[in-house]
């Protein structure tokens, strides 16, 4: 513990842990643990990061509080449920706030620090306004750096009092998150009361959410309800990928869980986990093509060039309001002419700077993207940074080294030619990309001579369906059958199309990718299509409808059945070769009898794999 904090504890303890207090603890074996604790501030602080999905980085870092080790009470439930049942849980939430704060501040991390503060312990009577800033001050950590994040050991029981404390932490300029939602006492109505500006879902409506349909209707309850009070998610809990692409397709805020980083002493700016790299070639991911196609050709600068040149190479080119500092190749950061001409025209301003390197002066967090990022999640990324960045422009580098620099504007204009495109050919009830897309995507990884997959999913006995219920009732069916293909694939690596109807069509840049994806989707689909149906179909096992000869039959439940189709690299020249063999592998998984995968190799059609 630092010498600053530890004055601070130390002032705490002279009003709060008297030795009254430590002799009352002494009384039995838990509480003689818990006063060796107060004592010895026997108490450690682990990290987790807590991860942006939009641009796939670490946003911050939760703080968590472990007790000794093989003892009782290094379990943080135990600890503070043991504090409570002693009478100290206020002494010992502010203990574990103070090395929390402290351990932060000493590893220099520049994300956001959540801070768990228990409900009880903000209503308990040693509470004292004020505490947490005071140890901020005296480490020197900003509060616009911290989170104060609310977690429920108990119920609430005066709410009034409880918002009143909170709000009086927000007036100080700390943003506040409400943990564990779902899994509290009162989570929906602190979450009404309260307006936190993040809520973290319990990881019990998370984990296995790939393989659960109402966990994922759960979450997208909460989605909508979130948008309406303005509230950022931070869904807990992901160990998987499975789990990760769902909470991914559902636009979750921010993510947190052992997949990219087990809670950890030191805080690391890298992650455990690495998506897999965007497409180069992918027209769903308008990546880097379009990028390039942006790129300006900007002139750079190096960090120790001196201000007053940097100043009268912008005067000389009236339109170039910006220049990128690189060194080796590598971004430091952007000169915006506004701002430096404004620095210089204050009062001594050249006198201050001019001599100065650029460094000094520069913007060192402008927007930096790989020339591979599909331009929607560029886009995205500026609209989240809207009120932190400070140009109109951003930096595109490749394989780490800078390529230009591009203007919003310019992106813009392209992200409405591309919508504009797409939505010509996208089929109007799943808003997929239809025919055209599809076959200029197979054509494009033709012409790569690219290894790539086809699976050509078709609904089994959907014309009956559609017939008895309705067509609206059909139309979900289609709306349904997209939604979960879209959860269960990856943006990154799978093109997706609708052919028409009820039929669509993955194309997966890794060939055996196929497999995970053909066995997501019939879980997926079979979990979901029940409640499509009424109970008495459902116990009768299907429907009575009409063939096409006119006579009365029973329709089994709807099923899928999926054709995949192997193409290895530069095989396959012509597209009707593709989409006949496509085409064969479908018929030969519908023939099988629905909920089965058949498997074609373009280089062997002749045999193919069946699987159920």
């Amino acid at each position: 513990m630092s010498p600053p904090i530890q004055n601070l504890y130390e002032q705490m303890s002279m009003d709060a842990l008297a030795e009254v207090m430590l002799s009352k603890l002494a009384t039995n074996r838990l509480g003689i643990e818990l006063a060796n604790i107060f004592k010895q501030r026997h108490l450690k602080a682990l990290f987790q990061p807590i991860v942006d999905l939009k641009n796939r980085s670490i946003f911050g870092h939760e703080a968590l509080i472990r007790g000794p080790i093989n003892s009782s009470l290094h379990s943080p439930l135990n600890l503070f449920k043991v504090a409570d049942e002693h009478g100290c849980l206020f002494e010992m939430d502010w203990l574990a706030r103070t090395i929390a704060i402290d351990s932060f501040q000493r590893q220099q991390s520049k994300q956001l620090l959540f801070v768990n503060i228990t409900v009880n312990s903000i209503m308990a009577r040693g509470h004292r306004n004020g505490m947490t800033l005071d140890c901020l001050k005296e480490l020197g950590v900003p509060i616009d750096q911290v989170v104060i994040e609310i977690t429920e050991l108990q119920p609430v029981e005066d709410f009034n009092v409880f918002i009143e404390s909170i709000n009086h932490y927000r007036q100080m300029g700390f943003r506040v998150a409400l943990d564990d939602l779902g899994g509290g006492y009162n989570g929906l109505r602190l979450w009404s009361e309260l307006r936190p500006d993040f809520v973290k879902i319990d990881k019990h409506f998370v984990l296995g959410i790939a393989d659960d349909p109402a966990k994922r209707h759960f979450l997208e309850s909460i989605k909508t309800l979130a948008k309406g009070l303005n509230t950022q998610l931070i869904a807990e809990g992901i160990e998987n990928e499975a789990d990760l692409r769902v909470v991914e397709a559902l636009e979750i805020d921010y993510v947190q869980g052992y997949l990219f980083r087990r809670p950890q002493t030191d805080i690391s700016e890298q992650l455990d986990y690495d998506w897999i790299k965007p497409n180069p070639i992918s027209l769903a991911n308008q990546s880097s093509n379009e990028l390039r196609g942006l790129l300006l050709d900007t002139e750079s600068i190096e960090p120790n060039t001196p201000v007053h040149w940097v100043s009268q190479r912008l005067l000389q080119h009236q339109t170039q309001d910006f220049m990128p500092v690189v060194e080796n190749q590598k971004v430091l950061g952007m000169i915006w002419r506004r701002e430096l001409m404004d620095t210089l025209a204050q009062r001594f301003g050249r006198e201050l700077h001019q001599r100065k390197p650029i460094i000094k002066l520069m913007d060192d967090q402008p927007i930096v993207v790989d020339i591979n990022t599909p331009v929607e999640m560029l886009s995205r990324l500026i609209t989240d940074h809207q009120h932190s960045h400070r140009g109109d422009a951003f930096i595109v580098t490749e394989n780490g080294h800078y390529r230009g620099c591009g203007r919003f504007l310019d992106l813009l204009r392209l992200i409405t030619d591309l919508k504009i495109k797409n939505a010509q050919y996208a089929n109007p009830l799943s808003g997929l990309p239809g025919n055209v897309p599809i076959q200029r995507h197979l054509q494009t990884l033709i012409q790569q001579r690219a290894g790539f997959s086809v699976i050509y999913i078709d609904a089994d006995h959907f014309k009956p369906y559609n017939d008895f219920y309705s067509y609206d009732q059909g139309d979900d069916i289609i709306r349904m059958i997209s939604r979960i293909i879209q959860q269960n694939t990856l943006a990154e690596r799978d093109f997706i199309g609708h052919i028409g109807g009820d039929d669509f069509m993955v194309i997966s840049n890794e060939p055996d990718a196929y497999q995970a994806i053909c066995q997501r989707l019939l879980d997926a689909f079979n979990a979901e299509i029940p409640r499509f149906y009424h109970e008495n179909d459902l116990q009768r096992g299907g429907i009575i409808g009409i063939n096409r000869d006119g006579e009365s039959k029973k329709f089994p439940i709807m099923s899928l059945s999926l054709g995949v189709l192997m193409v290895p690299p530069g095989l396959v020249e012509h597209q009707q070769k593709l989409a006949s063999l496509a085409t064969k592998a479908k018929k030969q998984a519908k023939h099988a009898g629905g909920n089965t995968w058949v498997v074609l190799k373009a280089d062997d059609p002749v045999k193919p794999e069946f699987s159920v």
